[in-house]
């Protein structure tokens, strides 16, 4: 990775901009992706307010493991791989924001909001069944 491409992974990650990532497969983005999640994680009142939008159930089933598993690994020591160390620091920094704020993520994943773009459109016409035109469930 070049210093200019770790650059702009970095300012991906900041949860005051806005970006559009493209990139092969392989080369990143679900990772980029979970430090930015991470990030929001260090500054929301819960953990409801962000939501995370993928196009497949695979991806959003893989992008809920590898946050989960980042809160996991955060409490064992710190890996040597630097970028492997940011992420554990980033979810360490969510860990006790969870602690402070009671989420207790780890035992109600569910309260990390991420889903398919049909699932959230979905959430979205259930809320408003009559606007929708879709009746309910």
């Amino acid at each position: 990775m070049t210093l200019v491409d770790a650059a702009a992974r970095e300012r991906a990650t900041d949860p005051l901009g806005c970006y559009c990532v493209s990139a092969p497969a392989g080369s990143g983005k679900t990772t980029l992706l979970v430090k930015r999640l991470l990030r929001l994680l260090t500054r929301v009142a819960d953990p409801e307010n962000i939501v995370a939008i993928t196009f497949t159930r695979k991806a959003a089933a893989e992008m809920r493991a590898r946050v989960l598993g980042a809160l996991q690994v955060a409490a064992d020591s710190p890996p040597a791989d630097a970028h492997a160390r940011d992420l554990a620091e980033l979810a360490d920094m969510v860990r006790r924001r969870d602690a402070q704020r009671g989420w207790g993520l780890l035992a109600n994943p569910t309260r990390l909001r991420i889903q398919t773009i049909d699932s959230f459109c979905g959430e979205l016409a259930r809320q408003m069944p009559v606007l929708s035109g879709s009746g309910g469930q």
